[in-house]
């Protein structure tokens, strides 16, 4: 990957004290003061761009700049009154003035022709764009105390006759390096620790600290970010949502990780070709996916693939190479040395990619990704759930043998207090009615059994009277037969019932005045968990909708005795007159 070796350039190159052109501090040096004049005022019209090229002249090639054009030369190396090029900036005559008055730039300052004075004084000594250059160490006296680019900006600003700025106190240096490696204040007590910190090396100690914070990777990621164009939606029409964040995260973690620049750049261009390629070096490659997509309907998706070809030359010109690459989308280069065939050479690596123009999840190729972290974290909420299940599977049981200890000591504790206390005891059956017709006998054994005609609705009435002291609760039990539905519980369809209400009343023996018992709450056994107004549950019972109420599975086996319990709200005492009227509605 040749287009990756300039990049350090970018960062190094105002650390650099000299370049390779560099002759004495007071001499101007090419590409750093002579260069961005001619770009700005010659190159137009003699640079690289030949479309626009006047007079055969190139500026920005050595060569062609010194040559012999019949006994003069734009530029004499060493003469600058012989200069072609001096001469033409410092006359009055428009038709000859450099730049021209009609090509809409500003004449050259008294200072810009001044440095390129100078320049050529000192023998023209020519460079390449800076872009272009080998980054050279400056050399440093071996006996600085301070750091390295402390030391280099002193020298500088000796030569302007400056002198350095008094150190920072402590409260101002936490402050400035907090806010440059992790982007946030430090809190008052961090202030404190370093202010009270006695040590030498209190500094040095901050900045390990600073950078193993995991905010340091998403302070640096930030910029990176910003020039990958990263964002959460398409960018364009409905700027849709898109799930590219992995990429995002991937970035702070290479910065946190302190990957090598080179590495770091491989896996972004290729990760997905390196030999056995992990997940995360695919993943890398996502900086090359960041750009906009157009998912509107009508256009041509093979334009838009070009768009997204044209974007990511355009953004490694920019990220990599530190130049305005998209100038030569359309034309050559007018100021950097970058032809129209060079900017489309580059454009044919990237088009080699299987896409087809399409938006959001539809553009391929699209990568299923899932995070290495993922399965550590399910394991480690896998270990977490199975210790909570066996913490409360200890706790149940721990809570089970206190309460049976505990129902247990009240059922002696009944027992002793009342000898002749009977939990449940059956009444005394008096009547036994039915409003459809329905034949309602007790049989020797006690039970009650239904016979006769089988209406799809029907109200059983039966009174009892009981000789207990104090009513809490009643308690019925639907029995299964074999003349019954499939040997089930009813003789209606499937063998099982539906209660729709429940009532208790209280009468005097022969009397048509009843007194209505407050039923609490209902509880069984087996029922079928209701949805919305669907017959199910219990304690539908007690709530005189006769559109909800209590019934079973039909896949429910015989061998179960449905069991329904019912708690009145306060007890329930019988004078020796007294009888109970129970209702059981089946609506």
């Amino acid at each position: 990957m040749a287009i990756v070796s300039l990049s350090p350039t970018l960062t190094l190159r105002r650390a650099s004290g000299q370049t390779p052109e560099s002759a004495t501090a007071s001499e101007p040096r090419f590409s750093r003061d002579v260069l961005p004049i001619l770009s700005d005022r010659c190159f137009h019209c003699h640079g690289p761009d030949e479309s626009h090229r006047e007079a055969d002249l190139r500026l920005d090639l050595f060569e062609d700049a010194t040559a012999d054009r019949g006994g003069y030369a734009a530029i004499a190396p060493g003469m600058s009154d012989a200069s072609e090029l001096i001469k033409r900036i410092l006359t009055d005559d428009d038709d000859l003035k450099m730049p021209p008055p009609d090509s809409h730039r500003k004449p050259l300052t008294p200072d810009e022709i001044d440095t390129l004075k100078r320049w050529i004084e000192a023998g023209a000594v020519w460079g390449k764009h800076w872009a272009f250059e080998k980054p050279v160490r400056p050399s440093i006296d071996p006996d600085t105390k301070s750091h390295p680019i402390d030391a280099l900006v002193k020298r500088k600003l000796a030569e302007l006759g400056m002198t350095q700025s008094p150190r920072a106190d402590k409260r101002t240096l936490i402050r400035r390096l907090s806010f440059d490696l992790i982007g946030l204040p430090p809190t008052p007590q961090e202030v404190d620790a370093f202010v009270n910190d006695p040590a030498d090396d209190a500094y040095e100690k901050l900045v390990d600290r600073l950078l193993q914070s995991p905010h340091y990777g998403e302070r640096m990621a930030m910029w990176w970010l910003d020039a990958a164009r990263y964002a959460d939606t398409d960018g364009f029409q409905g700027d849709a949502t898109r799930t590219n964040w992995p990429y995002r995260d991937w970035v702070v973690d290479a910065m946190n990780r302190n990957q090598s620049f080179d590495q770091f750049t491989i896996e972004q261009f290729a990760g997905d070709l390196l030999p056995g390629a992990t997940p995360d070096q695919i993943l890398a490659t996502c900086f090359h996916r960041n750009h906009m997509t157009n998912g509107e309907g009508g256009r041509d998706p093979e334009e838009s693939r070009i768009d997204y070809v044209i974007d990511r030359v355009n953004t490694t010109g920019t990220v990599w190479l530190g130049l305005t690459l998209g100038c030569t989308q359309c034309h050559s280069h007018k100021f950097d040395p970058i032809s129209h065939n060079d900017y489309y050479s580059l454009f044919a690596f990237f088009n080699s990619i299987d896409e087809d123009g399409k938006a959001g999840n539809a553009a391929k190729p699209y990568l299923k990704y899932k995070s290495p972290a993922a399965a550590v974290a399910v394991k480690e909420a896998q270990s977490w759930a199975d210790r909570c299940t066996q913490a409360e599977s200890a706790a149940r049981q721990v809570a089970m043998e206190s309460f049976d200890g505990w129902l247990n000591q009240q059922i002696e504790a009944i027992a002793a207090a009342k000898s002749d206390f009977t939990p449940w005891a059956e009444p005394t059956i008096r009547e036994l009615t039915t409003a459809q017709g329905t034949v309602l006998q007790q049989s020797p054994g006690g039970e009650i059994v239904a016979s006769g005609p089988t209406p799809r609705q029907d109200d059983y009435r039966i009174v009892a009277h009981s000789a207990m002291k104090s009513i809490t609760g009643f308690r019925i039990e639907v029995l299964a037969d074999e003349s019954h539905t499939n040997g089930k519980w009813t003789r209606g369809k499937d063998g099982i019932f539906i209660l729709t209400n429940v009532k208790l009343q209280v009468r005097k023996s022969g009397d048509f005045q009843v007194r209505e018992i407050d039923i609490d709450s209902a509880h069984a056994n087996v029922e079928v968990k209701a949805k919305g107004r669907n017959y199910g549950l219990v304690s539908d019972t007690l709530n005189d909708d006769p559109r909800n109420g209590w019934t079973l599975d039909a896949e429910l086996e015989s061998t179960i005795t449905p069991t329904a319990v019912f708690a009145l709200k306060s007890p329930l005492t019988l004078a020796d007159d007294e009888e109970l009227v129970l209702w059981l509605m089946h609506r």
